[in-house]
């Protein structure tokens, strides 16, 4: 069996009705939509100076749009959220989700004390490896505060930031082994593997040490992202020796051999 899910994948720059067709007409078996809590009117005020990516949704809203996407395309679509982890916001960020019908959500980092990383344009060396020391202890605490059922594209400071450290390695390795101590999965990322795979390679290598759950998702913003890298996230993942991919539904985990 191929892969044939992706968990990955955003709706406010088309509809979660695109995203699902597109899903089915390639051959998805299971699509996980997982918009940014950003983008919730209901849930932004805490997040409110990250840019949008488009018109804003409430979170009931989102919902329905889900479950109508679902059935118009006859796939099966599972509900998620990606959820920005900023250690002093954290119980704010949180505050607006219980009540809904989740079936998984997506931790991600994408600030570094009060740096949104991915929109800076330089870093100094010294600068850069600092903030990759930083990214990485917060990405550990992001899987250890359990809220979360796995934390997204692990690499994604290497968009902005090219002064890996040496020691980037142990860093992964040392993720790796809390995640599967927490039991959360850390993400293969499309979007990553197709931009720097040297380093998810890396990733890779280090969850197979450790047995760590893998997740797969394209980070689709629009239709034609959807499933973008699953032909070379399976070579990379049959490469390492991992032959599951973890997926969710309320919360619960499912695997399925590949």
């Amino acid at each position: 069996m191929p892969l044939d899910t992706d968990f990955h994948s955003h709706v406010s720059r088309s509809s979660a009705q695109a995203m699902a067709q597109m899903a089915k007409t390639r051959g998805l078996r299971v699509l996980g939509l997982s918009e940014h809590i950003f983008q919730m009117d209901d849930a932004r005020e805490p997040l409110a100076h990250i840019p949008l990516e488009g018109p804003l949704l409430s979170l009931s809203r989102y919902q329905e749009e889900v479950h109508r996407a679902a059935q118009e395309a006859q796939i099966d679509v599972r509900q998620g959220l990606e959820v920005d982890f900023i250690p002093e916001k954290h119980e704010r960020i949180l505050a607006p989700l219980p009540g809904y019908d989740w079936d998984f959500l997506i931790g991600s980092v994408h600030q570094v004390d009060g740096v949104l990383f991915e929109s800076k344009e330089k870093f100094t060396r010294e600068e850069g490896q600092h903030f990759w020391q930083r990214y990485f202890i917060l990405l550990r605490e992001a899987v250890k505060s359990k809220a979360f059922s796995l934390v997204s594209h692990p690499v994604r400071m290497r968009a902005t930031n090219p002064h890996v450290p040496a020691t980037i390695d142990d860093e992964l390795e040392q993720l790796a082994a809390e995640a599967t101590r927490q039991d959360v999965a850390l993400e293969i990322n499309g979007f990553d593997l197709l931009t720097y795979p040297t380093l998810v390679r890396r990733l890779a290598r280090a969850c197979a040490l450790h047995n760590t759950p893998i997740s797969v998702g394209s980070d689709a913003h629009n239709p034609a992202q959807i499933a973008r890298a699953h032909v070379q996230s399976e070579a990379l993942l049959r490469e390492s020796g991992i032959r599951t991919v973890r997926i969710w539904k309320q919360r619960s985990p499912q695997e399925y051999a590949f």
